[in-house]
Formats: structure tokens, C-alpha cells, sequence
């Protein structure tokens, strides 16, 4: 699947799907550090999830007619796991219902080109005494975007077809931008889509009007990997490391009996967007070019905005299914 980007806030009640229950993760975050996050070996699960739900204020398909669509991309669920150990997650990922960001391409619930965006934008207000900044991103397949702990916006269409977003916010320095991206599934606890049960990539890109953007000084790291027929080919010293594991082949339990893949689970700290969270132990995030992560016109024809930003992810564009990114800009980027 291709994913998007998305983050967590300080203070904001985690939703499971549509309404106020807390998310599994929440709770077990609470106790969770920075130190914790790395030396883990995660929680292990095993096939499909349970008490699948549609995610909240999401299309239940595309209203563009003629768009091709995979028939069980619609409608968008969020899914329950319970681990060997007794933990419950949210998959893929604990999403947050909140303010969406403006599309600037978008041909499932758009016409495609938005030639309006600029004049559709409401700024997001995180300081008052901060600065006018508009964001531009593109993520597979989801993102949520948070600034100095604040819910900025999220994207409009969780899984395909493909989006490019835009946002504006007034934020002072320095500025913590933390992101949430997720790479969704249709088949969700396995990490896998559609009939053919394939394993999607992943990937996200997001430039800044005072020139910061994503590059390799970000952190980043994944907290649900899947699908695996070993949990034990991800190491866990220095940072989650699924590129042991398979890369782009699918593992034998996908070819075999889905049902009997595993995935691996970490709690999402409850303060991971707060400038005061330490991150120091999250590795740093991968570079990937934008020929490995998407051919996609929604980021092609409008690669222009995007600057000198990069697309980043973790060590493994196809396992790592959520991921958390960080950067904190101490002024406007200098080039």
C-alpha cells in the first residue's frame, strides 16, 4: 500500500475510530519514554484484527466518477489486535479525527487539481506570537501533522488513491514539527492489501514555506511492522531494524495462509509530539528517492512545491507500517 503521514498530541484523547474511546495504545503509552523505545522486542500478534471500524468523517468511496479504485479500499476501517501478552492495538494505527488539511490534488473527492488551494486555507493557530507558515505534503498513505504538540491537520484520504496536501499554521521557534505516517491495509493486522494480499511501500514528503522540510537530520521510528513470518529478523539495538526481514518479497506466511502472518507492536509515548519529548534514541530517518516511493501525479505534477525536501521513512519502505517523525527547527532553514 502506499501511505500517508500522522502524529499523535499532547492533551488530545486518542480515538480508536469514530468517537471518544481511548485507544489501546494510549494507555500503555502513558507509561512509555523515549529510553523505552529502542531494546524492545515489541509485542507480538498474530492474523487479522477484530472489531473493525470505519474511521470517522471519511468518504465511504470516491464521488469523481471513472476513478479506479481496488474494491476493498472503501470503506476505510481501523481494526483491534490482541497480542500474545495480552495488550490490545489499534491497526494500523490509533488515528485521530480532526482538521483536514486543504488537497491540492485529490481525484477521488475532487476533481484532481485544486487551483484554489491557497485561498481555501485557514490558518491553524498554535502560538499567537508565532509565524505564518504553510506546509506542503504527500504521503503514503496517510499523514496527521502536529506542531509544538498541537493537532494541526490530517489527510483527507487515508489509503488510494493518491493526494498531495497543504496546511498553515502560526507557530513560534523553535518550532517542533512531529509527524504520524501510516502505511494502511486492507487486510488490517497483517499489513497487507487487496485480493492479491500485496505488501504496500511507503513514504512521506513535507517542505515548509520558511524552507524546512523533511531530510535526513529528522527522527524517526516504527512502532507496528508487519506482515512477519519471524518477529525475531527485527533487531532492536540503535532503533527498530525490519531491513533483516523481508524487503520487497512477500514472506512465506502471505503466499501460504495469511491468516498465520505476525506483526509486531510498541506503545506510542503519550507526549511524542510535545517539544519537551526526547527522541535522541530514535534513529535518524532513511532517505528515499521519489522514484522508490511513488510515481504518483498527485506528487509529480506538483513536485515544484515540495523545494529541496526529501522523502523519508525508516530502514524498510514495506514492513514498517507506522511510523513517527520528528524535527525541531530552531529558525528558518538556511540554504
Amino acid at each position: 500500500m502506499r501511505v500517508a503521514l500522522a502524529v499523535l498530541v499532547t492533551g488530545l484523547a486518542l480515538m480508536e475510530v469514530s468517537g471518544a474511546t481511548e485507544a489501546p495504545q494510549a494507555a500503555q503509552g502513558r507509561a512509555a519514554t523515549a529510553t523505552n523505545g529502542t531494546g524492545e522486542k515489541g509485542s507480538v500478534s498474530t492474523g487479522p484484527a477484530t472489531e473493525l471500524t470505519p474511521f470517522a468523517n471519511v468518504p465511504s468511496g470516491c464521488t469523481t466518477p471513472g476513478v479506479n479504485v481496488q474494491p476493498d479500499v472503501f470503506p476505510i476501517m481501523v481494526g483491534v489486535m490482541q497480542s500474545e501478552d495480552g495488550k490490545r492495538w489499534t491497526v494500523p494505527a490509533p488515528v485521530h479525527d480532526g482538521p483536514i488539511a486543504v488537497d491540492i490534488y485529490n481525484n477521488c473527492t475532487g476533481p484532481g487539481d485544486n487551483p484554489n488551494y491557497l485561498s481555501q486555507l485557514k490558518t491553524i493557530v498554535v502560538d499567537e506570537d508565532g509565524v505564518e507558515i504553510t506546509g506542503y505534503i504527500h504521503a503514503d498513505n496517510y499523514f496527521e501533522l502536529y506542531v509544538n504538540g498541537k493537532f494541526v491537520a490530517r489527510d483527507s484520504i487515508p489509503m488510494t488513491p493518491f493526494n498531495s496536501s497543504v496546511v498553515r499554521f502560526k507557530a513560534k521557534y523553535p518550532m517542533t514539527y512531529a509527524i504520524m505516517g501510516v502505511d494502511w491495509e486492507t487486510h488490517e493486522g497483517v499489513g497487507m492489501e487487496y485480493a492479491t494480499y500485496n505488501i504496500g511501500d511507503a513514504g512521506f514528503i513535507a517542505y515548509f514555506s520558511d524552507g524546512n522540510g523533511t531530510h535526513n537530520d529528522w527522527r524517526a521510528e516504527t512502532f507496528y511492522i508487519a506482515p512477519l513470518d519471524n518477529p525475531n529478523c527485527v533487531r532492536t539495538a540503535g532503533g527498530r531494524d525490519s531491513s533483516f526481514c523481508s524487503q520487497s518479497v512477500r514472506p512465506t506466511c502471505a503466499q501460504k495462509d495469511p491468516k498465520t502472518c505476525k506483526a509486531l507492536h510498541w506503545p506510542i509515548p503519550d507526549t511524542w509530539t510535545s517539544a519537551r519529548f526526547d527522541d535522541s534514541r530514535w534513529p535518524r530517518a532513511i532517505i528515499w528517492s521519489a522514484e522508490e516511493v511513488t510515481n504518483q501525479r498527485a506528487y509529480t505534477d506538483y513536485a515544484k512545491l515540495f523545494g529541496d525536501a526529501e522523502f523519508i521513512w525508516t530502514r524498510n519502505l514495506h514492513l514498517d507500517d507506522l511510523v513517527l517523525a520528528r524535527f525541531t527547527a530552531k529558525g528558518p532553514r538556511k540554504k
